[in-house]
C-alpha cells in the first residue's frame, strides 16, 4: 500500500501537473526521437480497422517525418482511432502494428494536404497468403491498465493441453487460473460464480448458479483474455475476474479446416476406443467487402474406463455436439450488424463413475444450452461509437438415476441407485447499450465511455429424492436420510447496471483510468456503487518498462441457487446406535432465506505490477494481487448441531469472508514466425471462513467452518511453448506443477473429522509433449501431430476415500495415465 500511495502522490504532484498543463497544446503521441517541430496546428486522424471493418483497439501507430526522422507515437482507443495534433506540414511515413496482426507499413502521408487516414490490419493466418507480410513484434501495451493475459487463436491451437476439444482446458495455462475436477475455472481464488464470463460482449455465466458450462469449438475462438485485476468499471458482476471469449469471423476468402476426424485409442484393459472429437470450420464472404459468415461445428464421443472396477461395469461414455453460426453485415460505412447462434447438446451414460462410485450408483445426464446474440455498431464523426445489443442464454438439465434400488453410502463406496431425479431450466435475457464519446483535449487526452445493461433472469427447478442409508464398515445402519420434497418452483430476478469511465492520458508518461459503476437487482434491492481507479507510469519513453497499480470495489451477481434453497424441501436424519436398530436421535434440516436481511457480497481488490523488457527480448511481468471479500452468502446453523437435537435451521446470511493473496512472475519470449516460450510461477493463498457448500443433498453434517478453499494451490508453476525442429517439424509442450487441492475428512456417520479441508491430495504434475509436421498433399495444406499427454505417467489423484473409518482410508483414485494422442488437421488451400 505504501508503494501504491507513493505512485498516487507522484501522479498528482505540482511538478507533474505543471508538466501536463504545459503540454496541453502539444501532440498527445509520444515523441521518441528527434526534436519537436515548430507547431503549425496541423492534425492527422488515423483510423485502424480490421478486414471486416471493425475497430482495432490498442494498435500502435508510428508516424515518422521523412525530413527529420522525428517519430510520433500513438495508440488507438475504443473506436480504433487516434488523432495527432500540432504537426508540421510535410511528408510522413506511417506504420501500424498490433500483436496478432500483420503490420501495415511504408504508407506515405502528406500532412497539410490530408487530415485523415484509414489503415486496414489483417489478422495473422496459420498459412501465409502473401510473402510480403511481416508479423507485428511483441510489445508492452502502454494503454492497458488491467492485469490481464491473452491467448491468441494460434496459442489456443498449439498448446498441447489435455481435452483439447474443451477450451476450458487451456485456461489452466494462464497465471492465476486453476481448473477443478469438474472442469470449472477459478480466477484469483474465487468461486466460479464470482467470475464474469463473456462471449463477444454477452454474459454466458449460468443464469442461476454462475457456472461456466457453455461450450464452443476451440477452432472458433479468435482470442481468450482473462482480466485478473485492475479492470475497468465496464466489467461488473464478477469479483474474481473477467473471462472474455472472442469468436472468429470470415473474410473475403472461403476457408475450410477439419481437425481430429480420426478417433484415438487407449491401452487400458486391452485396446479400446478412447475418444473421437471431430471439428470443422468453414467461413467466407456472403458478399465481398460487405457481408461474411462463419460456422464451427464440433462433436465428441468419449469412453472412460476405470481400471479398479470389474470388466463388466467399468465403462462410462458420453457424447456432445456443439455448433456456432455467425454472420456480419456492413449495412453502410458507419453501421455494422452482427448476429450469432450457439447451441450445445450433451448426454452422458453412467456419469460419476469412479473407483468409489460403481456403475449402479451413477446417473444419466442430459444437458442442452443455446446462446443467441444480435449487436449493432454505429460509428459517428470524430470517433463516436454507439453499440446496441440483445442476447438470450438458456440452459436445461435432466438428471436421472439408473433405477429405484435403495441408495447406500458405505465407507469407501456407494451401492444401489442414485437417490435424486432432477430437472432444471435457467434463462437470461440481456440488453446492452454502450457509448464511446469523441476524445477530448483538456490537461491531456480523455476517452469517455458509458453504458447500461438490463437483464431478466428466470430459474425453474424440480427434484424428487429417495431415502439415503449410511452404513458403517460392518454393515450396520448409522444414519438414514428421508427427504420431504417441494413441488416444482421458479424464481425470477431483474438486474440493472450502468457505468461511466474516463481514460485520461495525463502526460506522456502517465495514464489513469477512472470509473464508477452502479448495480441493482430485484432481490438485494440496494444500489451498489463501485468506484474504480487504475493507472500506469512509464519511467522511460522507449516503452520498455511499465508500472501499474489500481484498486476498486467489486460485487457479484446474486446466486439464485443459494436464495432458493428454502424452496427445495427439507430432510430428516435418523441416527442409530452401534447395533444399527435402536434409534438414538432425529434431526430435521430446514433452510431459510430472508431476502430483506441479505447484503450484496462486496470485495475490495487492489494490485501493483511491473512489466519490463529484459535482454534477448524476454518480457517479464511481476504482479501482487490482493482480494478481500465480505458479506458473502453462506448458510449458518442457528443452533450448535448435536445428533440428539430435534431440528437444525440453516439460514442464508451475509457472513462469509474471503481473502486471496498472490505474487506471480511471468516470462515470455517470442521468436520469429511467432514461436513462443512462456513460464510463470504463482505463490498464493485462497481462504474463507465458510468453505462448506451447504445443501439438501450434502450428507456431511458439520457446522460451517473456515480454512483453505477446495481449489487452493499455494505453489503453482506452468510453462508452455512451441519451437521449430529439423525438416519442418515443430515441438510443443505444456507443463503444470502445483500443490494438491485440499479435502475434508469424515467418519462413518458422515460427520466432519478435524478442521475443514485439513488434508491435501498429492502434488499434481503433468507434462504433455507433442511433435507436429506441416506439409502439402494433393494441393492442400495438412498438419499431423503426435505425442504423449502426461508423458511421465504420473498418477495424479482425482478422487479419494476420505472416511477415517474405512479400510481403504486415504486410498486415491486417478483417471490419468500416459496417453498417446494424435491430431490430423486439414487446413485447406493457400
Amino acid at each position: 500500500m505504501k508503494l501504491f500511495a507513493l505512485l498516487i502522490c507522484l501522479s498528482f504532484s505540482p511538478a507533474a501537473w505543471a508538466q501536463s498543463q504545459s503540454q496541453a497544446e502539444k501532440p498527445t503521441g509520444n515523441l521518441v526521437a528527434g526534436q519537436i517541430e515548430q507547431q503549425q496546428n496541423q492534425k492527422l486522424d488515423v483510423t485502424v480497422m480490421d478486414e471486416n471493418g471493425l475497430p482495432v483497439i490498442s494498435a500502435q501507430i508510428f508516424l515518422v517525418r521523412a525530413e527529420t526522422q522525428t517519430v510520433f507515437r500513438g495508440e488507438t482507443g475504443n473506436s480504433g482511432r487516434f488523432e495527432f495534433t500540432d504537426l508540421t506540414p510535410g511528408l510522413y511515413r506511417l506504420r501500424v502494428e498490433k500483436e496478432g496482426f500483420y503490420a501495415a507499413s511504408s504508407q506515405d502521408v502528406r500532412v497539410g494536404q490530408t487530415d485523415n487516414v484509414e489503415v486496414s490490419l489483417n489478422r495473422e493466418q496459420e498459412i501465409r497468403e502473401s510473402l510480403n507480410v511481416t508479423h507485428s513484434p511483441p510489445a508492452i501495451d502502454l494503454s492497458k491498465t488491467a492485469a490481464s493475459e491473452e491467448l491468441s487463436s494460434r496459442e489456443i491451437l498449439n498448446i498441447p493441453y489435455k481435452s483439447n476439444r474443451d477450451y476450458r482446458g487451456v485456461l489452466s495455462y494462464i497465471p492465476g487460473v486453476v481448473k477443478d475436477e469438474t472442469g470449472q475455472i477459478h480466477i484469483n481464488g474465487a468461486a466460479t460464480y464470482q467470475n464474469s464470463n463473456q462471449f463477444d460482449g454477452f454474459s454466458i455465466s449460468h443464469p442461476a448458479n454462475g457456472l461456466l458450462e457453455l461450450r464452443v469449438s476451440p477452432d472458433a475462438l479468435r482470442s481468450i483474455e482473462v482480466k485478473s485485476s485492475r479492470y475497468s468499471a465496464e466489467f461488473g458482476k464478477g469479483s474474481g475476474g473477467v473471462l472474455n471469449l472472442t469468436s472468429a469471423m470470415g473474410d473475403d476468402r472461403f476457408r475450410v479446416a477439419v481437425t481430429d476426424f480420426i478417433p484415438s485409442f487407449q491401452l487400458r484393459k486391452g485396446v479400446n476406443l478412447n475418444n473421437w472429437t471431430p471439428r470443422m470450420t468453414f467461413s467466407g464472404p456472403l458478399r465481398k467487402q460487405k457481408a461474411w459468415f462463419f460456422d464451427a461445428i464440433d462433436g465428441e464421443y468419449n469412453l472412460d474406463i476405470i481400471r479398479e472396477l470389474p470388466s463388466d461395469a467399468d465403462r462410462a461414455d458420453a457424447w456432445r455436439l456443439n455448433n456456432i453460426a455467425k454472420a456480419q453485415v456492413n449495412l453502410n460505412q458507419t453501421n455494422i450488424l452482427t448476429t450469432s447462434f450457439l447451441i450445445n447438446r450433451y448426454e452422458s451414460s453412467f456419469s460419476g463413475l469412479s473407483p468409489f462410485n460403481p456403475l449402479e450408483a451413477t446417473r444419466n445426464l442430459r444437458q442442452s444450452a443455446y446462446l443467441f446474440t444480435l449487436k449493432e455498431q454505429s460509428y459517428r464523426s470524430r470517433g463516436m461509437l454507439i453499440e446496441l445489443g440483445f442476447g438470450i442464454n438458456q440452459y436445461r438439465l435432466e438428471e436421472r438415476p439408473l433405477g429405484d434400488l435403495p441408495y447406500v453410502i458405505r465407507p469407501g463406496s456407494r451401492t444401489g441407485n442414485y437417490f435424486k431425479t432432477a430437472e432444471g431450466l435457467a434463462r437470461r435475457l440481456q440488453w446492452i447499450a454502450n457509448l464511446t464519446l469523441p476524445t477530448v483535449q483538456w490537461h491531456g487526452r480523455h476517452e469517455f465511455k458509458m453504458g447500461v445493461d438490463f437483464d431478466r433472469v428466470t430459474f425453474e427447478q424440480y427434484a424428487e429424492r429417495r431415502p439415503i442409508s449410511i452404513r458403517r464398515e460392518n454393515g450396520t445402519v448409522s444414519r438414514e436420510i428421508i427427504f420431504v420434497d417441494s413441488p416444482r418452483f421458479s424464481k425470477n430476478n431483474y438486474e440493472v447496471s450502468g457505468f461511466a469511465q474516463d481514460r485520461w492520458s495525463v502526460s506522456n508518461q502517465w495514464l489513469a483510468e477512472i470509473g464508477l459503476r452502479l448495480d441493482w437487482d430485484a432481490i438485494i434491492r440496494r444500489a451498489l456503487i463501485s468506484p474504480r481507479l487504475a493507472f500506469t507510469y512509464f519511467p522511460r519513453r522507449n516503452g520498455e518498462t511499465k508500472l501499474s497499480a489500481g484498486f476498486g470495489f467489486f460485487y457479484d451477481s446474486t446466486n439464485l441457487t443459494l436464495v432458493t434453497h428454502h424452496l427445495t424441501g427439507q430432510r430428516f436424519d435418523l441416527f442409530y446406535t452401534r447395533d444399527g436398530k435402536t434409534q438414538r436421535g432425529e434431526v430435521e434440516t430446514v433452510f431459510a432465506v430472508n431476502e430483506r436481511d441479505l447484503r450484496a457480497p462486496r470485495f475490495l481488490n487492489w494490485s501493483v505490477g511491473v512489466e519490463h523488457k529484459l535482454p534477448a527480448s524476454i518480457y517479464m511481468r511481476l504482479d501482487f494481487i490482493e482480494r478481500r471479500g465480505s458479506r458473502g452468502f453462506t448458510f449458518i446453523d442457528l443452533g450448535a448441531f448435536q445428533p440428539g437435537q430435534r431440528s437444525s435451521l440453516f439460514e442464508l446470511s451475509s457472513a462469509r469472508r474471503d481473502r486471496y493473496d498472490a505474487v506471480q512472475i511471468s516470462l515470455r519470449r517470442k521468436f520469429k514466425e511467432s514461436y513462443t516460450l512462456f513460464l510463470s510461477y504463482t505463490r498464493s493463498a485462497a481462504r474463507s471462513n465458510a468453505v462448506f457448500e451447504m445443501s439438501l443433498d450434502n450428507p456431511i453434517f458439520s457446522q460451517q467452518g473456515g480454512g483453505p478453499l477446495p481449489w487452493d494451490a499455494p505453489n503453482r508453476l506452468i510453462s508452455w511453448g512451441w519451437m521449430p525442429l529439423i525438416k519442418g517439424f515443430e515441438l510443443s509442450y505444456a507443463l503444470e506443477w502445483r500443490d494438491g487441492y485440499p479435502f475434508s475428512l469424515v467418519n462413518s456417520d458422515q460427520q466432519l473429522v478435524g478442521p475443514p479441508n485439513s488434508t491435501r491430495f498429492p502434488d499434481y504434475f503433468s507434462l504433455n509433449l507433442h511433435g507436429e509436421k506441416r506439409f502439402r498433399l494433393l494441393g492442400r495444406h495438412w498438419a499431423v501431430r503426435a505425442g504423449f499427454n502426461n508423458i511421465t505417467n504420473r498418477r495424479n489423484a482425482s478422487s479419494v476415500d476420505n472416511n477415517v473409518d474405512s479400510s481403504k482410508y486415504l486410498t486415491y483414485g486417478d483417471s490419468s495415465s500416459r496417453a498417446l494422442v494424435g491430431r490430423i488437421r486439414f487446413l485447406g488451400r493457400k
